[in-house]
């Protein structure tokens, strides 16, 4: 009898654990699907401004944004180690920064398809390329994509379905300071921008670049980039790298 009373406390504390567990489960694939119909942002960053970058991580900290940094290099650095280690991308732009449509196959191969083994060799899995100046073709677009996950182009703001990532082309928006006569333009322009984002079904995302961080007319202010994030978070959008969706 004793035995048996043993037995069914057994059975009833192994029910209770899987039933705490199916609910732990059941609570994760909610916030998994909640997560991903999360609308957001694919902010990312071009050439390689190391220090420029490293000065901006603590601001990104501060409002959780992951980005992701399309580096123009032969090889990975130190910053791409850190850059990892605190959740951001690393993604790739040519070795030198060339344009595209001008090259060889042969010098395309160099400048954008070459390198991957080096960066993965080194455990940087590249799997999203942007393309220098904006410049593409389809041609290109059917080459390096079987080589990368998502190409990224520039200069138009589009949204899209996360989902439409993988395998894809996507247009991406300029933040550069040259585009906006003043910090007042340029929170007028992203409000609209987050405003019409916030207002597409869930699961839409946009993609918005720059270069380096600074007061350059090829870089974005550090105040104009807290300005995205504080209206992006009042917004409830969510900022992704490229490799989170795809």
């Amino acid at each position: 009898m004793k035995k048996k009373i043993l037995n069914k406390k057994f059975i009833c504390i192994i029910a209770g654990l899987l039933a705490v567990a199916m609910a732990i489960f059941a609570l994760y694939g909610y916030r998994r699907r909640e997560q991903r119909n999360q609308k957001g942002i694919l902010l990312s960053f071009d050439d390689y401004s190391p220090d420029s970058w490293s000065d901006a991580f603590e601001l990104l900290d501060e409002y959780g944004a992951k980005v992701t940094f399309f580096v123009t290099l032969s090889e990975p650095t130190d910053f791409c180690a850190e850059a990892v280690r605190r959740g951001h991308e690393i993604g790739f732009h040519t070795v030198q920064h060339v344009k595209m449509t001008e090259m060889s196959d042969s010098e395309v191969y160099e400048q954008a398809i070459a390198p991957i083994k080096t960066f993965r060799e080194q455990g940087y899995e590249l799997s999203t390329f942007a393309y220098p100046y904006g410049l593409y073709n389809e041609e290109l677009n059917v080459e390096l994509l079987q080589y990368y996950d998502t190409l990224r182009g520039a200069y138009n703001y589009v949204g899209r379905y996360k989902e439409d990532l993988h395998n894809g082309f996507i247009e991406s928006y300029s933040l550069d300071n040259v585009h906006f006569e003043s910090d007042e333009a340029f929170h007028q322009q992203i409000s609209e921008m987050l405003d019409s984002l916030n207002n597409c079904n869930d699961g839409t995302i946009a993609a918005m670049y720059s270069h380096a961080i600074g007061g350059g007319d090829w870089c974005i202010t550090a105040e104009r980039l807290e300005i995205l994030l504080q209206e992006a978070q009042k917004r409830n959008l969510a900022f992704y790298t490229f490799k989170e969706l795809q």
